[in-house]
């Protein structure tokens, strides 16, 4: 049998760790003196301790530690593959978010120089669309719903009109599972471990902290509820989370165009601002339509994309 102290040292596992496993029942002693309290295990157990380490390091929340630790090799080949897949997404985020500081860096080594895009008046006719409301952790997690709305549609069978035309709206009502108007919405879809709100470690810190994955701007703050839609010629009930309805037309909205890759967007809501306080007889009336005329579908080079921002405005009255 082994002391918790030699026991630590073998695992390479804290005994303040060791102590907090026992307490939530992850790690439990072979056996405890009820006169001192003092903790002994096995020699076997090292392989145990080691799994567990293991799968702590690669985020793994401690609720599915106590299971994959004794789980057979398939299922723990199942449970890595999925989280693998979590581990790529947030490497993808992280990603974005390097290739935005980046391109912020070198605006501000080439002088700060404001970008601006051009801004025109337009307005835009209804159409039947077939749509989906989720949450997002942020604003750029949008591929998240597309990629639901479009395997939806693949699993009901429903094909988009000619020509193909997309659009999203951010909306204002916030979280949860139920619109204002009695939209479903889908709700946030993060790997877990990645807003800090269960690490291995449970508490988080007690042992010097997480070094999982993590979103430090998104833990604590309310999801960003988009609607994704696409033109179709189906017409349905609602079914679950999608809903068909004709779009709301826009008598007058601002258009900017933003030609190539999506990293180009970035002026377009300063851009308005700065067109609206020029002039100052029109206001806001709705949310942003953001229109993809081209993009991964139809053009294989990003400097190709083609990115519609439909601002609705009226003018004011007096």
């Amino acid at each position: 049998m082994l002391q918790i102290g030699e026991f630590s040292r073998l695992s390479r596992i804290s005994v303040r760790m060791l102590r907090h496993y026992d307490q939530v029942g992850l790690l439990k002693p072979a056996e405890q003196d009820p006169e001192t309290g003092y903790r002994r295990y096995t020699v076997a157990q090292l392989a145990e301790a080691n799994r567990i380490t293991a799968l702590r390091d690669v985020g793994f929340p401690i609720r599915d530690i106590g299971r994959l630790a004794h789980a057979d090799d398939d299922e723990l080949c199942r449970a890595l593959d999925e989280r693998g897949r979590e581990l790529e997404g947030v490497i993808e985020r992280e990603q974005r978010r390097l290739a935005d500081l980046r391109r912020f860096q070198r605006e501000v080594e080439a002088g700060g120089a404001a970008l601006s895009c051009e801004v025109s008046l337009a307005s835009v006719p209804s159409y039947d669309v077939v749509a989906l409301r989720m949450e997002l952790p942020a604003y750029d997690d949008e591929c998240l719903a597309w990629e639901r709305l479009g395997a939806l549609m693949k699993e009901r069978g429903i094909t988009p009109s000619e020509p193909y035309t997309e659009y999203c709206e951010f909306c204002d009502e916030g979280s949860g599972s139920v619109a204002g108007d009695g939209t479903v919405v889908e709700p946030a879809r993060m790997a877990d471990g990645v807003n800090g709100t269960d690490s291995a470690d449970g508490a988080g810190d007690v042992d010097g902290g997480s070094d999982g994955a993590d979103v430090a701007d998104v833990a604590g703050f309310p999801p960003v509820v988009v609607e994704v839609a696409v033109a179709t010629d189906a017409q349905g009930e609602g079914d679950g989370p999608l809903r068909f309805f004709r779009s709301v037309a826009l008598p007058l909205a601002a258009s900017i165009k933003v030609y190539g890759p999506y990293e180009n967007i970035a002026p377009v809501y300063a851009s308005f601002a700065r067109w609206l306080e020029r002039h100052p007889s029109l206001r806001m009336v709705g949310p942003t339509r953001e229109v993809a005329h081209r993009g991964p579908w139809n053009a294989d080079d990003p400097q190709d994309y083609l990115t519609e921002f439909l601002i609705p405005v009226a003018e004011r009255v007096s």
